[in-house]
């Protein structure tokens, strides 16, 4: 596939055979190829000075036409979705880290920003940002911290079942059996058949009384 820049160039010739003038005669048009990696590098390279400048929205045209011309641009792509992201437009954000995902398997970013995109688009953006952190924290075994921001996150969003089953452990770990049997009860009130979370359960029971 290429792209085709039509450059006219008119030349005017004169000779002086005689004393009359004689009429010019202009040379024909002629084009110069461009190979359409070169264009579509041309379309990201203006895409990416947009987004720098703030001006996202433009800047996503520019990296379309750049994967329109060249499917396998995971660069482009990759822009692309993160624009998308940032500007909240999830569903194709999802798409575009789709497409770099197809691209490259192995991309663990974009597996890392493509289910944050699905999670926001399931929970709320600010509720999964509240559960992510409360999980970072419970890696550190920050079990209070983890515990708060997973309250929060419930109270952003009361279906969010995930912050349900960590806020039962992260309790169970400080020894607080009494949230931990209430967060797991809630949390298989969404999937009643968690054989684990079952488990847990009987755990935190067991030692509340």
């Amino acid at each position: 596939m290429k792209k085709a820049v039509s450059l006219a160039i008119a030349f005017l010739l004169f000779f002086a055979l005689s004393a009359s003038a004689v009429e010019p005669i202009p040379a024909p048009p002629f084009s110069v190829e461009v190979p359409a990696e070169g264009y579509a590098q041309v379309m990201f390279d203006q895409g990416y000075n947009l987004y720098q400048a703030g001006r996202k929205e433009e800047a996503i045209q520019f990296f379309i036409e750049a994967v329109t011309t060249k499917p396998d641009f995971t660069k482009a792509w990759t822009w692309l979705a993160r624009t998308y992201q940032e500007e909240n437009m999830l569903n194709e954000a999802i798409w575009a880290w789709r497409k770099v995902l197809e691209l490259e398997p192995g991309n663990s970013q974009a597996k890392y920003f493509l289910e944050k995109c699905e999670n926001w688009k399931k929970y709320g953006k600010e509720p999964w940002e509240a559960y992510e952190q409360g999980y970072l924290f419970y890696e550190q075994q920050d079990y209070f911290q983890a515990i708060e921001y997973f309250n929060k996150a419930i109270s952003q969003n009361p279906q969010m079942d995930k912050a349900y089953y960590w806020l039962g452990i992260a309790n169970l770990e400080v020894g607080d059996y009494h949230q931990a049997e209430w967060a797991l009860e809630k949390y298989l009130s969404f999937h009643p058949d968690d054989a684990n979370v079952q488990y847990w359960l009987r755990v935190a029971k067991s030692r509340a009384n």
